[in-house]
């Protein structure tokens, strides 16, 4: 198969900036597929869970970013990669890829890689945001999505079932939005008016940077 984009989803950085060990096996597989493909699309700005890592200058650095590094380092033209640098959550990855990167550059064949502990949350979210169009009677039929699982690599038996856990629920609270959002109009109020990684805060409270609706949700 032929991919138009191979697109890796977001998943953090360690102490040192570069991307986690679960999110290297993501990058791993899409480099097993660089000749299957166009482009590779790397996402997210990072977390609202804690500040990001700073680099030598006190810059951030973002996952998208990290990512894009790697694939760097391991040979990959830098015309060959996207950067998806704005979202902080699963569904701001699918919603920002698809809305300013894919569809203006009309890439509609895609592979997303993620871990196994992640991948039914993703695969909801994407093949509900891909499949939004701008009215609620119509669906948008051109993506084509194929989906690859890497391993949970390097995460202990602890760490694992937290994220399970919270990915159960997480994809319980994300199932229940999808029946309530069917239009992209709609997605997008959802996200900067009530979603709490990117509504508006007030700039001293604790509590909004804490909303529920945040990446620990979606």
């Amino acid at each position: 198969m032929i991919y138009d984009c191979v697109v890796i989803p977001g998943g953090g950085v360690d102490s040192n900036g570069s991307p986690s060990a679960w999110v290297c096996a993501r990058l791993d597989r899409a480099l097993e597929m660089a000749s299957s493909t166009s482009y590779f699309l790397v996402l997210s700005r990072g977390t609202t869970h804690h500040p990001p890592i700073l680099d030598k200058n006190l810059f951030p650095i973002d996952e998208a970013s990290a990512s894009a590094a790697y694939l760097i380092e391991h040979n990959i033209p830098s015309n060959k990669i996207l950067i998806e640098n704005w979202s902080l959550d699963t569904i701001g990855n699918a919603y920002f890829a698809r809305q300013c990167i894919l569809e203006p550059m009309e890439l509609y064949r895609l592979a997303v890689i993620t871990n196994d502990f992640h991948m039914s949350r993703t695969k909801l979210i994407f093949d509900w945001i891909f499949s939004l169009s701008n009215l609620t009677i119509d669906r948008c039929e051109k993506y084509q999505i194929d989906y690859f699982t890497v391993n949970n690599q390097d995460m202990t038996d602890e760490q694992l079932l937290a994220r399970i856990n919270k990915e159960r629920v997480a994809y319980e609270d994300v199932k229940m939005k999808t029946q309530q959002i069917t239009n992209l109009s709609q997605m997008a109020q959802f996200l900067f008016v009530e979603h709490g990684a990117y509504k508006a805060k007030r700039l001293h409270s604790r509590r909004s940077q804490l909303d529920p609706l945040t990446a620990s949700t979606y």
